[in-house]
């Protein structure tokens, strides 16, 4: 763990705030900014405003319709605990307690791993997917599995933007699966779609009982021998468990694609997040498997590949 770094403002007063000049909005949010600046922070600014945005119960746009408000000592007093555990590079989303994923406000907390905007190209291909499922009403219920369910955002997300999908959600970890869990009870419309399993990988399901017209997931794929590269954001914060995909980071995500077609109905599709340097890799595995009749793999918007799709 990074070492404790000890804030000194902003307080009630300082050397440089007087009583004729309280802390303000502004003038909080303007030091936090410079005080993150010379810890290294890249997103300086916008996380002194998400962290006085949570302190405040207000919004971000709020701040700024009452940028010279003077803020409340007590708040205050909070605030300072909370810079202490950004410089030390926590992560906000831990911080706050909440991450916004596919515009779905969802409970996190250091058992899950943050969801990440890139994971949202998964989703897109799932929905427009899924929506084709759904206008052939001879095909019954999509029926979905998702391995890995973290805090619930891929099936939570997946629920909410198709009408009527069945989901099967599986994760190895109790705690995760209670995060998960609290997520559904606060989507209630589409809460009764999502059944939440413990288990490893596929092994909590059988083959012959289960079968489902797509297998998703986003599990570990970061290389065992890149973890000391990684930000202490990721590294030292959160689960490694949800990140580290073996030696080479594909150990898991070819244990899903050689066991995952025999959970797959006739020309079902895997959707798999991937890491960047992997898709080479991965198609050869999906093809030496003789499971699977065609794979291709998508980009995200910086033109790296992100998903893998596969079909029996």
């Amino acid at each position: 763990m990074t070492t404790k770094s000890n804030p000194s403002a902003p307080r009630a007063q300082s050397n440089e705030q007087t009583d004729r000049e309280p802390w303000t909005v502004r003038s909080v949010l303007q030091w936090t900014t410079d005080f993150f600046e010379k810890h290294d922070l890249e997103s300086a600014r916008l996380d002194a405003e998400v962290l006085l945005a949570h302190v405040l119960e207000q919004n971000r746009l709020s701040l700024y319709l009452h940028y010279e408000d003077k803020v409340p000592a007590a708040s205050l007093q909070v605030y300072r605990g909370l810079i202490r555990r950004r410089v030390n590079r926590e992560p906000i989303a831990y911080i706050t307690g909440v991450r916004e994923f596919y515009s779905i406000p969802l409970a996190v907390d250091p058992s899950v791993l943050i969801p990440r905007p890139e994971t949202e190209h998964l989703v897109e291909y799932v929905v427009e997917h899924g929506q084709d499922h759904a206008d052939s009403a001879d095909k019954g219920p999509l029926k979905i599995l998702e391995i890995g369910t973290g805090s619930g955002n891929l099936c939570i997300a997946l629920a909410e933007n198709l009408a009527g999908a069945r989901i099967v959600s599986l994760d190895i970890s109790a705690a995760a699966l209670s995060v998960a869990m609290k997520n559904r009870r606060g989507h209630p419309g589409c809460s009764e779609r999502i059944h939440l399993l413990q288990g490893d990988l596929l092994g909590a399901l059988h083959p012959e009982r289960a079968r489902f017209h797509l297998i998703v997931s986003n599990p570990p794929y970061v290389a065992a021998e890149s973890w000391d590269d990684l930000s202490p954001e990721v590294r030292d914060y959160e689960p490694r468990g949800a990140l580290d995909g073996g030696r080479l980071g594909t150990e898991i995500l070819e244990r899903i694609l050689k066991d995952g077609a025999d959970y797959l109905l006739p020309e079902g599709a895997l959707v798999l997040e991937i890491g960047e340097d992997q898709a080479e890799t991965l198609q050869a595995v999906a093809q030496e498997t003789g499971r699977y009749r065609r794979s291709w793999v998508l980009e995200d918007y910086a033109g790296k590949p992100r998903v893998l799709v596969a079909v029996v």
